[in-house]
């Protein structure tokens, strides 16, 4: 959930755990757009296992590292961690923490700030990240500060990989800005600022995958569903993503700049 304005995104899911973690079945919606994601997730992690290194389970390095920023209820840390080696998980609200211990129970449960000084993080690196539904309710300097830190998290061939559900340039808020006059849809993130918040922090975008096409509420739903699901599907393979409401990113760091040799005279 998005920050009120006169409460801040660390704050704003204290108190929150088993009804939050029970939307994502119970709401059709949400439901749907997760199924979406983990189709997502999957072929990020097939890409990762399909490197040369990992082929072979006793080479160095085989091992896969896995860290989920602001876990919440273990929803991604439950699907992604079936697939790693070991997984780390923080998050700053213990009743979200509390429902993820029971979502992912051999997983690592972490109840901090990794934007500080004093970062729990701070020796240690990654080969997967993610971060759902946190980047476009947190407010700019958290957004800046968090990615940052996720970002010197990662192994120098790792993946970061986050979401903006609430892309300002979805057909569904350019049509609550129309219908309301410019008074709402204004709420997440812009791709422009997604990209400059990923080059700011040393990293390089290599991918982006697509959902939410279709114009709808989680509250005022469309029917037929079986319909509406089965566009949302094919729209995931079409050229749409400028008015997909949920953008997933995959960002690795960036080569660094590689300044041509003088010759001497």
């Amino acid at each position: 959930m998005p920050a009120t304005p006169n409460t801040s995104y660390r704050e704003s899911h204290q108190g929150c755990g088993i009804d939050y973690h029970d939307q994502f079945a119970r709401n059709p919606r949400r439901r749907m757009m997760w199924q979406l994601e983990q189709h997502i997730l999957d072929n990020v992690l097939d890409t990762i296992h399909d490197t040369p290194d990992r082929q072979t389970t006793n080479q160095p390095g085989s091992q896969l590292d896995y860290l989920d920023f602001a876990c919440g209820t273990g929803r991604v840390l439950a699907f992604v961690s079936a697939r790693t080696d070991s997984a780390t998980a923080i998050d700053v609200s213990d009743s979200m923490l509390e429902v993820a211990a029971t979502s992912a129970p051999k997983a690592e449960l972490i109840s901090a700030d990794i934007t500080g000084d004093d970062s729990p993080l701070a020796d240690r690196r990654f080969d997967l990240i993610t971060a759902f539904r946190f980047f476009p309710n947190a407010e700019a300097g958290l957004r800046s500060d968090a990615i940052r830190a996720l970002a010197d998290s990662l192994k120098p061939d790792g993946r970061l990989v986050f979401n903006n559900h609430r892309c300002l340039s979805s057909l569904r808020h350019r049509l609550v800005r129309l219908l309301t006059f410019g008074r709402k849809g204004r709420t997440g993130m812009s791709r422009l600022e997604v990209h400059e918040m990923v080059a700011e922090a040393g990293l390089d975008i290599e991918r982006v995958d697509h959902a939410g096409v279709v114009p709808e509420y989680e509250w005022l739903l469309l029917r037929p569903r079986f319909l509406v699901e089965w566009f949302e599907r094919l729209a995931t393979r079409l050229p749409l993503a400028a008015i997909a409401e949920n953008h997933i990113y995959i960002c690795r760091l960036a080569e660094p700049i590689k300044t041509p040799h003088k010759q001497a005279a």
